[in-house]
């Protein structure tokens, strides 16, 4: 049976190694593009989330260093707790010692008021005197103030509990969003009061991009529209948040920031460099492929062409995003099959089968 399939598995390799490596394919198409301009932007800090102390009290442990990445609910650090948990377990103590004593003040409340019915009752008949029944409507007056007594107590209590709930789960600093440690303003053993700053946090979405661009892209950029930038070979879309309208009296140029569609990839870093492929001037027929196409390379970007069934990887130069494709200013035709899955590794005339196309 082993034997069988082993013959079965060496069959179908050798039957898809004759059908060529399998491959989805786009075609390259020409469509209405802007034309862009190259500029040099920095990535910034769009957003810093600042975790401080709710409550004062030293740190007992830490579990992060600048740099770490946490998620959502991590805890970045404990602070001592033990005076906390004594006050919160004498509280629940008395809470049970005052609910006791309401049981038996309502006990006590029962007797009494068996005690006035009859006392009612004798009076009616002229066996007990006013004084002696309205001694006994006094001890049930005075039980039913014991139990409203108790009663507010308990209320007051609860409040008591609750707070000191609340301070035990601020001795855990968590974190509610995911993001790299940026900055740590404290070390284990020190105190610190409600407010002070424990640690900054930069969110996976909240890096940015910032560019100064010339006026004539300037003009052409509108809030929203989505952008091309490249980092350590990585490509990704940006999308323009805001135009700052405020002009350098040097070099004409003005400010614009943009976000990151989908978070990125490596660890970037503040004031790391992005090259930018801003839109300018007209509109024009430009080819464009999918961008799942191109593979970054050393020295530039390739594509993998499907001619007569082979693979022929080619260099390319590519102009401006446009949506989920990109404009290639050189290296293709109209018409031309490229490789979107299945390109790497591929080498020049190795046979290809084609299980799809994405354009």
């Amino acid at each position: 049976m082993r034997q069988l399939i082993i013959g079965l598995s060496f069959f179908v390799s050798q039957s898809l190694l004759a059908a060529g490596a399998p491959v989805y394919v786009d075609k390259a198409v020409m469509m209405q593009v802007q034309s862009g301009t190259a500029v040099s932007g920095r990535v910034v800090a769009g957003e810093i989330y600042t975790l401080s102390a709710e409550i004062s009290e030293s740190i007992k442990s830490m579990t992060v260093r600048v740099g770490d990445r946490v998620k959502a609910g991590d805890v970045l650090a404990k602070m001592e707790d033990t005076e906390i948990r004594n006050d919160l377990k004498s509280l629940k103590n008395r809470m049970g010692y005052l609910q006791a004593q309401l049981a038996l003040l309502r006990q006590g409340k029962a007797v009494r008021e068996q005690q006035l019915r009859r006392a009612q009752s004798l009076t009616t008949k002229d066996l007990l005197t006013r004084d002696a029944s309205e001694e006994v409507e006094l001890n049930v007056i005075d039980v039913e103030t014991e139990i409203v007594k108790t009663i507010y107590e308990l209320e007051d209590l609860k409040i008591e509990i609750e707070d000191v709930e609340r301070q035990l789960e601020h001795t855990k600093v968590t974190v509610n969003t995911s993001g790299r440690i940026i900055e740590v303003n404290v070390t284990e053993g020190q105190y610190v009061s409600s407010g002070d700053q424990l640690f900054q946090l930069l969110p996976d979405l909240g890096l940015e991009v910032e560019a100064e661009v010339r006026p004539e892209a300037y003009e052409s950029i509108s809030v929203g529209q989505v952008i091309a930038g490249k980092i350590r070979q990585s490509l990704y879309d940006l999308k323009v948040r805001a135009l700052i309208a405020e002009q350098n009296q040097r070099t004409g140029s003005r400010t614009i920031r943009l976000q990151f569609v989908n978070p990125p990839k490596e660890n970037l870093v503040l004031g790391e460099p992005i090259d930018l492929r801003l839109p300018i001037g007209q509109m024009s027929e430009q080819i464009t492929i999918a961008k799942d196409a191109v593979v970054p390379s050393k020295d530039g970007h390739r594509i993998v062409l499907v001619i007569d069934g082979k693979a022929e990887p080619r260099r390319i130069v590519l102009g401006v995003g446009v949506g989920n494709r990109i404009a290639v200013i050189r290296g293709l035709k109209a018409g031309d099959m490229v490789v979107t899955q299945g390109q790497e590794g591929l080498r020049r005339g190795q046979k290809v089968s084609v299980l799809g196309d994405q354009s």
